[in-house]
This record gives C-alpha cells, sequence and structure tokens, in this order.
C-alpha cells in the first residue's frame, strides 16, 4: 500500500499533515514522500501513522537520512528505532531506569513492567491478593522496595 492509499483508507486531512510544511528543499520532501510509502506499507492506524510521520520530519530536519530506514521490519519495530533517534538521552535514561527498576526485590508472584506514559516514566505492578497475610507480605516487601529506590 502506498501513501496516497493509506491517507485516504485513514481519511488524512491536509491539515492534519501541517508539520510537512517546515520541509523546505526537494530533498527533505522527498524523503518524507518514501518514508511515508515505507509508513503505509505498514499500515498503522491514523494517530499511530501520524505521530510517526511527525516524528520522521522532526527527525528530517534534524539531519537524518537514510538510517530512518532501518528497523522498519515491523511497525513496532520501527516506532521504537524512531524514537531512539529522535529521543537519544531520554531513550538512553529509559533503558537504565528500567534495569534499575526492574532488579529491585518485588514481592514474590508480582508482574512488573516498565513503562513511559507521556513525560512521566515507571512500572506498572501487577499483584494477587487472596487474604490479610498475603497483603501484609505484599506491604512488607513494597516497603523494601521503597527503601532500595530512596537509596
Amino acid at each position: 500500500m502506498d501513501f496516497t492509499s493509506w491517507a485516504l483508507q485513514k481519511k488524512l486531512k491536509d491539515q492534519d499533515l501541517l508539520f510537512k510544511r517546515a520541509l523546505k528543499t526537494p530533498l527533505q520532501e522527498a524523503l518524507f514522500s518514501k518514508l511515508a510509502n515505507q509508513l503505509a506499507s505498514l499500515n498503522p492506524t491514523y494517530s499511530e501513522g501520524l505521530s510517526v510521520l511527525e516524528m520522521l520530519t522532526d527527525l528530517i530536519l534534524m539531519g537524518h537520512n537514510e538510517m530512518l530506514f532501518e528497523g522498519a521490519e515491523s511497525f513496532e519495530t520501527w516506532k521504537s528505532a524512531l524514537k531512539k533517534l529522535r529521543f537519544p538521552e531520554t531513550s538512553q535514561r529509559d533503558e537504565l531506569l528500567k534495569t534499575k527498576l526492574e532488579q529491585l526485590p518485588w514481592p514474590y508472584g508480582s508482574k512488573v513492567k516498565f513503562e513511559r506514559r507521556g513525560d512521566k516514566a515507571g512500572v506498572e505492578l501487577k499483584l494477587f491478593v487472596s487474604s490479610a497475610t498475603d497483603l501484609t507480605k505484599i506491604l512488607a516487601s513494597l516497603e523494601r522496595v521503597q527503601v532500595e529506590i530512596s537509596k
């Protein structure tokens, strides 16, 4: 699927692509077109597609070029690779924070998943409590986690 077909399918309007006006040279516009076709071939949702197109525009303006095609085997891997290019310091900090948080002494049986939600990074914690005793043990474990985080 090419970008024009994808844009029609997702009912994109010209005003959805206002960020594209920042591209000034024919070379920048040509690169954007190639990348937009690459994006369309992965068939993301409307909002995911717009988000990546805006990020691609930023990366083109930052001087990135053919390296923008790396990791385009699937939408998620490509999007992740682009985010690392666009936000290198945040990506590096997130990796360090993820490693630190995953190594904390979380309660037995808990499921911990690192997440970034907008400007905030943290963990999603899932616990199963079946009794008051379980809850007491979990709270004690969480206090140990709190002590470790405070260090």
